[in-house]
Parts: C-alpha cells; sequence; structure tokens
C-alpha cells in the first residue's frame, strides 16, 4: 500500500475550516411543502430517466458515494481519530441492540458504535467498541462490532491495519461467545462465526480477488443467519448490509427499473426492517440505518420518491451525526427538491463541524464525508439559484482538501477539489473569475475546470479567441495521464471534460450568433453526459439539454426546444433553471396553459434573488 498520509494534513477541513460555518439559512419567504405533500404533485414524481447508463457503468470500477473509488486510502476504520478519549453523546439517538452484556456502560458503549456505525463513521465506532470492551472484558459482540466496523463497506476498501485488528478482535469474539448458553447467545454465535468468514490473517486478501471471495464468503453466511432468525431486525440489517458491499454503487440496471444482482433481496429486508411492505421482519421504522441504507439501495432507481417518507424522518434520529443529517438530500436532490437539499447538508455541515473540533474524524471522514456535504450545500445552492450561498461553499470547498490528499487518492478529492470553479462559472463576475489562480499543473482534472470557468467568462468578456484557447486547453488536458488514469478510479474523467470543452465552445459559438453550430456542440456534450454513471452530485453540474433547448429558442425552433428542456427536467426535476427556458417556449408557441406550469415550476423550486437568465442557460 501507498505510504499513510499524515493524519494532520488530511484534517485541514476540521481545523483551519471550522472557523469560518456556513451560516445557517435565513427562514424562507416561501411555504415549504413536505416530501409528503409534494408527493401529490405530478412533478415530485419523476419519470424514468438516465440515472446510470450501463454501458459506461460495465466496466467501470468500485465506486463511492464520496466521488470515486478510494485506492490506499489511510487510515480510515483504523485511524486514531484523537487522543482524548470518546464520550458518550446523547445526541446520537436512541437505538439499542443488546450485546449480552451485564454491564450498562458496556452497553451503552456499545450502542454508540452501533450506531456510529450506520453513521459511516466507523473509526469513532471502533473506539466505542474498544471503550465497551474495557467496561466489560468479556463481553464477546463488543470484540464483533470491533471487527466488523474494520471491514470494507460500500464507500471504503479493506486496510493492511484494519484487517490485522479485525482477525484480533473477531478471534477474540469467537472465544469468549462459546461460553454463552441459550438462544440469544447461539445468535450471537452465529453472528460471530459469519464475520469471522470476512477475515483472514494473509494480509493479500485486503483487496482484489481475495478480498472479494471473503465478501461473499460472510453475505452467504448472513443470509443462513438470517434464514435462521427471520424475524430479528438487526440480523437483517447486517444481511442487507452484506449484500451491498459486494455490488456497491451498482444496484439497478435498464436506467433504474431494473433491480440488478441481490438488489431485490436488499431492498425486501430493508423495506421489511422499514415496515413498508409485508415481512415477517419485526419492523422498526425509526431505525436510522435501515433508512441510510435504503435511501442507498433505491436512490439510482427510476423511483426514488419512495425513500422520501422514510427518508424525512433521519435527520431527527441521529443530529449529532453529519453523514446521517447529510443522507436525506440523496433523495432530496434526485426529486428535485433543492431547499430540502440545501438545508439538510447545512446542518450535516454543523453536525460534522462539531464532530470534527471534539477530534471524532478519521482522515476519511474530514477529508471525505464532511467534504461531501460542502460540496451538496454548493450544488443545491446553484440548482436553487442561490448564487451568493453557492460561492461562498465554492470558495470554502477551494480551501477543504490538502494537496497531499489530492495525489494520495484522486478519485475521491480531485471531483470535489474541481466542482468550485464550476459554481464561478455559474455565478461570478468574468474579473472574478479570471482572478482566480491556476491550480497546479500536477492536478489537470483540477486545472480543466479552471479553464473551463475561464472560457466561460472570456465568452461573457466578448474575448473569443481567448475563450477558444481555453476550451483547446481542456482537450490537451483530457489526454494527460492522470485523466485516462481516473476512470480506474471511478470518475469518468475523459468524458467530463469532453462535456466541458464542447460547452465552452458552444457558449463561442452563441457569442457569435451561430446558433446552430452551439446547437450541435450541447447536442454532442449532452449525448456524452447520458453515458456518464451515476453520481450524487453528479459528475457533470447541470442537465446540458437545457442550454441545447436555449440554442433551439434562439433559433425560433419552440417545439424542438420544449422537448429539450423536457429532456433536461427529466434528468432533474423540478430543475428551475429548465423551467424558466420550457416557459419561454410555452410562450413563443402561445401556450398558456404549458407557460402557467412552468412559471409555476420556477416559482417552486427557485430561490434565487434574480431569476434565470434563458439565454445563458
Amino acid at each position: 500500500m501507498k505510504k499513510p498520509v499524515p493524519l494532520l494534513g488530511l484534517l485541514l477541513a476540521g481545523t483551519a475550516l471550522c472557523a469560518a460555518p456556513l451560516r445557517a439559512q435565513q427562514a424562507h419567504d416561501h411555504a415549504a411543502q413536505s416530501p409528503a405533500a409534494q408527493q401529490q404533485h405530478d412533478h415530485f414524481r419523476i419519470n424514468p430517466a438516465l440515472p446510470q447508463a450501463e454501458s459506461a457503468r460495465a466496466a467501470t470500477p468500485r465506486r463511492t458515494e464520496l466521488g470515486g473509488h478510494v485506492p490506499d486510502l489511510p487510515r480510515g476504520a483504523a485511524a486514531p481519530t484523537s487522543d482524548a478519549p470518546p464520550v458518550l453523546n446523547p445526541e446520537l439517538g436512541t437505538l439499542t441492540w443488546p450485546a449480552g452484556t451485564t454491564s450498562a456502560e458496556a452497553q451503552a458503549w456499545f450502542n454508540q458504535g452501533y450506531r456510529w456505525a450506520w453513521g459511516f463513521n466507523h473509526a469513532e465506532a471502533a473506539r466505542a467498541f474498544r471503550m465497551a470492551q474495557q467496561a466489560d472484558p468479556d463481553c464477546a459482540m463488543c470484540y464483533w462490532g470491533e471487527a466488523y466496523v474494520l471491514g470494507p463497506h460500500i464507500n471504503f476498501i479493506m486496510e493492511e491495519d484494519a484487517n490485522r485488528r479485525a482477525v484480533a478482535a473477531i478471534e477474540r469474539a469467537r472465544q469468549l461467545v462459546s461460553r454463552e448458553a441459550g438462544m440469544p447467545g447461539e445468535m450471537r454465535a452465529a453472528l460471530i462465526e459469519a464475520l469471522s468468514k470476512r477475515y483472514s490473517a494473509d494480509a493479500r486478501t485486503t483487496q482484489g480477488a481475495e478480498r472479494k471471495a471473503l465478501d461473499q464468503a460472510y453475505a452467504d453466511a448472513m443470509r443462513q443467519v438470517q434464514a435462521r432468525w427471520p424475524a430479528d431486525p438487526e440480523v437483517a440489517m447486517l444481511t442487507a448490509d452484506a449484500l451491498m458491499n459486494l455490488q456497491p454503487w451498482d444496484y439497478w440496471e435498464d436506467a433504474g427499473r431494473k433491480p440488478k444482482g441481490a438488489t431485490e433481496q436488499i431492498v425486501a429486508l430493508l423495506e421489511g426492517v422499514l415496515g413498508a411492505r409485508p415481512s415477517p421482519i419485526t419492523a422498526n421504522p425509526l431505525h436510522p440505518g435501515a433508512i441510510h441504507l435504503y435511501i442507498h439501495a433505491v436512490e439510482a432507481s427510476d423511483r426514488p420518491e419512495r425513500a422520501a417518507p422514510h427518508a424525512a424522518r433521519l435527520a431527527a434520529l441521529m443530529p449529532a451525526a453529519g453523514h446521517i443529517v447529510h443522507m436525506p438530500a440523496h433523495i432530496w436532490y434526485r426529486l428535485g427538491l433543492w431547499r430540502e437539499s440545501l438545508e439538510s447538508n447545512l446542518a450535516a455541515v454543523a453536525a460534522d463541524e462539531a464532530q470534527i473540533a471534539r477530534g471524532g474524524a478519521s482522515p476519511l471522514y474530514a477529508q471525505g464525508y464532511f467534504a461531501h456535504n460542502v460540496h451538496f450545500v454548493m450544488v443545491s445552492s446553484l440548482m436553487g439559484g442561490d448564487g451568493p450561498r453557492a460561492v461562498e461553499a465554492a470558495t470554502r470547498l477551494a480551501a477543504l482538501v490538502a494537496d497531499e490528499a489530492k495525489r494520495a487518492f484522486p478519485g475521491l478529492t480531485q471531483p470535489v477539489a474541481s466542482a468550485p470553479f464550476v459554481a464561478h462559472a455559474r455565478f461570478s463576475a468574468p474579473e472574478t473569475i479570471l482572478a482566480l489562480p491556476a491550480p497546479a499543473e500536477e492536478f489537470p482534472y483540477i486545472r480543466a475546470h479552471w479553464h473551463y470557468a475561464r472560457g466561460v467568462a472570456l465568452v461573457q468578456s466578448g474575448r473569443a479567441d481567448e475563450a477558444r484557447a481555453e476550451a483547446a486547453a481542456i482537450g490537451e488536458l483530457a489526454k494527460a495521464r492522470q485523466i485516462q488514469a481516473l476512470p480506474a478510479d471511478g470518475v469518468p474523467a475523459p468524458e467530463v471534460l469532453g462535456i466541458a470543452e464542447r460547452v465552452v465552445n458552444a457558449r463561442i459559438a452563441q457569442a457569435a450568433g451561430d446558433h446552430a453550430r452551439a446547437a450541435t456542440l450541447f447536442t454532442e456534450a449532452a449525448a456524452i453526459q447520458d453515458t456518464l454513471p451515476y453520481m450524487e452530485p453528479p459528475f457533470w453540474y447541470y442537465p446540458v439539454h437545457q442550454s441545447l433547448g436555449a440554442a433551439l429558442l434562439a433559433q425560433r425552433k419552440p417545439a424542438e426546444a420544449e422537448e429539450a428542456f423536457r429532456q433536461a427536467l427529466r434528468r432533474v426535476p423540478n430543475n428551475a433553471w429548465a423551467a424558466a427556458g420550457l416557459l419561454k417556449a410555452a410562450e413563443m408557441r402561445g401556450d398558456a396553459e404549458g407557460a402557467e406550469k412552468a412559471r409555476s415550476m420556477l416559482q417552486k423550486s427557485w430561490f434565487g434573488a434574480e431569476p434565470p437568465v434563458v439565454e445563458r442557460l
């Protein structure tokens, strides 16, 4: 493995940036609707779009919700998060699972570890389980918990340090559980035996085919445990989690209409826990882990709205767990509920700032999950038209990821580090954009986004030749070895840069009055976008079909423009930018009813100070 990245260098997010928190959102001047109320409207239920393109996904490696595969990220679940001892946090909710201990202190720490596990703060969960072991050295499940959170999950691979510790912990659990008697002891013994199949003392099993075989063995064992105890919700949860880890972020095909692999069983287990379907499982609709995994299981499907009622309950269940507070945004963003997405992530940022300040965050958590929340603040503001907040978040995001982290795990960090430039391209004045410092040449993906923002700014400044040079620079960077390597980390970098180059050239054509040429380039860019795999936030920040619609409007082709705007809305529901274009197209066609529907969508989805400029869609 690569040499571990120093902890302090990776915790930039939790030090300097905690001094400048994103401002809590002021009270809205609109009557925000609850997701349940929103379901009454046609625009809430999304149409089958292109949440994932199978041709692109077929050869795509494992990806994560943090933007890319995480190769050799040092010190994840095995990271020391703080020199200070952990404390019991009452703001982590009430989820409880009897661990078979007579020590109230050990049970309290076990509960905290189990809660953090479902909140994906695995390093802090491991610390809690170790505190439980100190309180009761004979608690077998306290060792099981540590072994469990040290393993791979849908966003993270297995580390050598974590593997060594997991092997030791599960072996101790096996020794201790043999002393227990009775039915609860039998189930705990079965869970421990199943988890033991996930690990091997051979360090070569942390990755590759060996790792896959162990993950499969664990999932098979958990299926057997679940068959023996079909009513137990925690067994069902662990089984669903084991199955999800066999195909992380790869749960649907046929544009989200067809479940892939074990997805049907995963969804059935999670819906059983949540009481969303008839099931022998004892329902717990307030299980934060079940809601968390259910959001991930269905968000890329053609019916993500089925998770909305559950997502609406999630944040209150574990208010101190930033990732849990953030998770509803994966549904709100897919449904075009930009205000709700923004509010979820502002709250998540605040929760994570507090946790990082306490020292309870690994490098993975501080550089990945925390930055993920700030990224969501930026894109949610962007889609809702709140330029000042989007630029504020962009500024913070630009300072969030250390250069050392960009080198160590580019698939995770470079999409995040490049995102601020698109917010500037959308909202900042040309002189502001042109004054942004150039990213280092060693980060061509980030640098290409800088060229993109500059190209947009130069077009707006009437400097077409210079803008053309920026587009050419993007094209050259697309050939770079680092760009060609990023798909192996789960980032479709060549395709993203292909979109960026075409959009800049299309803007140049628009400025010159050659709207037919612009439409051709936007069509090409949109076709590339349709091949991008599913990710939230998306790899490209807006649906290019809306730009195509604007180019068609400029040619006085409102019917064709309307279809382009509807394509944009199928990809991104409740997209006020596309709604503004749809409104203009309807007005050009004399369609009063269509214009009123578009105007209503625009008013409900837009919270910017100024309305969107159709010519700049």
